[in-house]
């Protein structure tokens, strides 16, 4: 091949790799959408009180899905016809399904070896069913349409998988100092940690599953059914290593999918 054309061929490959990269205003685009859907939920849960009773958490899901779909049609002017795909609730793969049932199951295991380590007994509320319920809508569907259809979605475009989970995970942790600062850098801070280290294991299974919030819903799930279990105790020594476990154990199963060879990803 002539130098000449080599050269040329250079300089097209990579203004078309730059085109795939969503330019600065994207960027500031993308930002916007997050901090108005992220306030949607945060003013939706104030006002609605405990944002686990099922109702009131329906009430958020909601709100939290109408608002993606306002920033979808006013910052990307994406049409209705294919909202669907935009709000991850297609239809996932049999594998991804399959993988996060297994995790929770893991995680659903460690409850009674963490009685057994520290003595402390998780209690089942009287109304569990419904609090899952809520557990299920509010961090299950209203944070994964949030986090991985909308955001981690649109940064995934012309980025790494690694990179556009590392500046969710700093949008996120920005978006929650005032929450560190409220509830203490144990609780608050734990509670944002937790949530950084698990970004990754869920958006893997959202990419698994078709780009699909389904998968990564119920491992979100699994994970915050401790916050019905101990919401009524106090923070006694065996309270505080039996939350501390139980976290750790939510920041390492869930990195069991990355070992699942990939049954065929669609890309968006």
């Amino acid at each position: 091949m002539p130098p000449d054309h080599y050269q040329f061929n250079l300089r097209m490959n990579f203004f078309s790799e730059n085109k795939s990269r969503p330019s600065g205003q994207s960027i500031l685009k993308i930002i916007a959408g997050y901090a108005f859907i992220y306030a949607v939920l945060e003013i939706l849960a104030a006002l609605t009180g405990d944002p686990l009773n099922t109702v009131n958490a329906a009430v958020i899901s909601a709100g939290v899905i109408a608002a993606v779909i306002i920033a979808q049609t006013v910052l990307f002017k994406n049409g209705f016809s294919n909202m669907k795909e935009y709000l991850g609730i297609g239809t996932p793969s049999a594998v991804s399904i399959l993988i996060s049932i297994v995790i929770s199951i893991l995680l659903f295991l460690c409850y009674p070896l963490i009685t057994y380590i520290t003595g402390y007994r998780f209690r089942l509320p009287d109304n569990w069913l419904w609090l899952g319920a809520g557990v299920f809508l509010l961090h299950g569907i209203a944070e994964e349409v949030l986090y991985r259809s909308y955001l981690f979605r649109y940064l995934r475009n012309g980025r790494s998988f690694n990179r556009a989970v590392w500046i969710s995970v700093l949008l996120f942790s920005t978006a929650h100092i005032p929450v560190i600062i409220s509830q203490g850098i144990f609780v608050g801070g734990s509670a944002v940690m937790l949530a950084a280290v698990s970004s990754f294991p869920l958006s893997k299974l959202y990419e698994k599953g078709n780009n699909t919030i389904w998968a990564p819903a119920i491992v979100h799930t699994a994970i915050d059914t401790i916050i019905p279990l101990i919401a009524t105790d106090k923070g006694d020594q065996s309270y505080q290593t039996a939350v501390v476990i139980w976290m750790v154990a939510s920041m390492i199963i869930p990195y069991g999918v990355f070992p699942v060879k990939d049954p065929g990803i669609k890309k968006s």
